[in-house]
């Protein structure tokens, strides 16, 4: 039997194979230079300088197509004018490109989103997401820790939905934050209206020990018969247990007879305002009435 024969068969269409793989590899290799355009590209310009139509019109010519963001105000740059663009100048990229341009916009305002009593990481990204800078955090005694409690701008309170000026950047805005229980801050409690017994007992109960009391006369027996007219720090104020809370106390009687006395003065105005509101509709009738006779007349 030949295999001599089968060899050199084998060994020509071995040859033959890879002959027709390159050739189709080489069209494979021109298609795609042809359809990526290998070896073409387009040298992104210097838009600085240009307005917005200027450059839209620049980018056409050039075989570019564009994506414009007019979500911010510079008052270094005049109105439609390029802040900045990307690839930046210089950069080659190929036709049909998108180039990112950003376009100074008075039109756009900033508007505070709702942060108060959100945690302050995601407020602090809310306000970035809006372009807001923040100026300065404030913290205070208040028992949400890291917690938005008040938005000041300008020195001024503010509220979600608020408007910036266009110059918001530069002026920013002032965050207060709870700092949250310390380790010997506590809430005073309302004493006002007990005995001196009593406020004592609640006040030590809640570990506030270094306690003053002043009296505004002489009492007999005063840890029963005085009541406490006064504290200070207030009720509901968060207060170091290792500071002293400070009392004034009357005497049991002249306290009753001081609420009684502000009851009646409530209940005076409160009668006063009744009578003025019923007067109003008459008198205006009488206006009326007085304004058409001379009209008539």
């Amino acid at each position: 039997m030949n295999y001599s024969k089968y060899f050199v068969i084998f060994i020509i269409n071995f040859i033959i194979s890879i002959f027709i793989l390159y050739k189709i590899t080489q069209l494979a290799l021109k298609w795609v230079d042809i359809y990526t355009k290998h070896g073409s590209y387009v040298v992104v310009p210097n838009l600085r300088g240009f307005n917005m139509t200027q450059s839209i019109s620049i980018l056409k010519k050039l075989g570019l197509k564009y994506d414009i963001d007019t979500s911010r105000y510079d008052p270094n740059f005049r109105i439609n004018g390029i802040i900045s663009f990307s690839p930046e100048a210089g950069n080659h990229v190929k036709e049909g490109r998108h180039i990112y341009i950003q376009v100074n916009s008075k039109s756009s305002q900033s508007i505070l989103p709702n942060i108060i009593n959100k945690d302050k990481r995601i407020a602090i990204k809310l306000l970035h997401a809006n372009h807001i800078s923040v100026k300065e955090i404030k913290y205070i005694n208040d028992m949400d820790k890291d917690i938005i409690l008040k938005v000041l701008y300008k020195n001024k309170s503010i509220r979600f939905g608020y408007r910036f000026p266009t110059n918001t950047n530069q002026d920013g805005i002032t965050l207060i934050i709870g700092k949250g229980y310390e380790k010997n801050n506590s809430i005073v409690p309302d004493v006002i209206g007990m005995t001196l017994y009593s406020a004592t007992y609640v006040l030590k109960n809640q570990l506030f020990h270094v306690i003053n009391f002043y009296y505004d006369h002489e009492i007999k027996n005063p840890e029963k018969n005085a009541k406490v007219y006064r504290q200070k720090p207030e009720p509901g104020v968060i207060h170091n247990k290792n500071k002293s809370v400070e009392l004034w106390l009357t005497s049991k009687e002249l306290l009753d007879d001081l609420i009684q006395i502000e009851e009646k003065d409530s209940q005076k105005q409160q009668t006063e305002k009744i009578q003025i509101e019923e007067k109003k509709p008459q008198k205006q009738t009488e206006e009326k009435k007085e304004k058409e006779q001379i009209e008539s007349n």
